[in-house]
């Protein structure tokens, strides 16, 4: 009977590192990354708070793709816009100005795609 009592050491060893391992992968799991919506047109963002401007670009890096198709440097420029909006706190974009002139294939044109707009926290 005594020894049901009594933990194998090898066991409770065991036990402990599993724990210690359980917990680890808890507390190395990323962030929720919390949803930016974009909006377009007139607005009515009362009760939103402005927290500045942002900028998204479909070239963020010197080693743009101009010859990636024109959606995929659309999505690229969003995506940017969103990830800037999220470093300032916010939840919502209000885009106040495009440059979407890289969708036409005119040889020797930038084909950057550009928004602009101002980052909101709404709740």
């Amino acid at each position: 009977m005594n020894r049901s009592r009594k933990m194998n050491p090898l066991l409770k060893n065991t036990l402990y590192i599993l724990l210690v391992m359980g917990c680890s992968e808890i507390s190395a799991q990323p962030d929720v990354v919390k949803p930016v919506v974009i909006v377009v047109g007139d607005q009515n963002l009362e009760g939103c708070e402005s927290l500045g401007k942002v900028r998204g670009s479909s070239s963020e890096n010197e080693s743009a793709d101009d010859d990636a198709p024109y959606v995929e440097r659309l999505i690229k420029a969003r995506n940017h816009l969103r990830a800037e909006a999220q470093k300032l706190g916010a939840n919502t974009v209000h885009i106040i100005n495009s440059n979407t002139s890289g969708k036409y294939e005119v040889p020797g044109t930038n084909k950057e795609i550009v928004h602009v707009g101002n980052a909101y926290r709404c709740e």
